[in-house]
């Protein structure tokens, strides 16, 4: 379970993706699966984006100021992940203040994971990204050492 939320536990470099080339929402998260497959987080790539496909279709994961939050809580995930994408052209998302994204947050939920801890990770993110200081950092950083740098001391206590 994920009572004591560390940031740098879900997140590493190697899930950080800059100037992302997708044409679509599903294949923006396509991608990201890929990268979470290959840092040994889900077993199973199609399964996994099956999940979060179905989560979608419950209420659009797109915010405000170009960012979107997609998760799937799936028995095809190992560990629970985040990765994260800026993306080198906006994609259409359904988001609440109805613009393209350009920033994507994709969570990776083990069923085991999915209770407060989830919750919490989603919250200290979701508080990061109100504030447009911050949200203007991560969508002008250029490396995904800034980008991850950005992340991580933007939502660590």
């Amino acid at each position: 379970m994920l009572d004591k939320i560390v940031i740098t536990d879900l997140l590493n470099k190697e899930c950080v993706l800059t100037d992302l080339i997708a044409n679509t929402k599903i294949d923006v998260i396509e991608q990201m699966t890929d990268r979470l497959c290959s840092a040994g987080a889900i077993s199973d790539k199609k399964g996994f984006i099956q999940d979060v496909l179905a989560r979608e279709e419950l209420g659009s994961t797109g915010f405000e100021n170009q960012i979107a939050i997609p998760h799937g809580k799936s028995p095809w995930v190992k560990e629970t992940r985040i990765a994260v994408a800026k993306l080198k052209h906006t994609v259409d998302w359904e988001t609440m203040d109805s613009t393209d994204v350009k920033l994507v947050i994709l969570f990776a939920v083990k069923d085991a994971d999915s209770g407060a801890g989830h919750i919490r990770v989603l919250a200290k993110i979701s508080i990061a990204l109100g504030d447009d200081d911050t949200v203007e950092k991560l969508l002008n950083a250029n490396s995904r050492d800034e980008l991850y740098d950005l992340i991580v001391n933007n939502t660590d206590e």
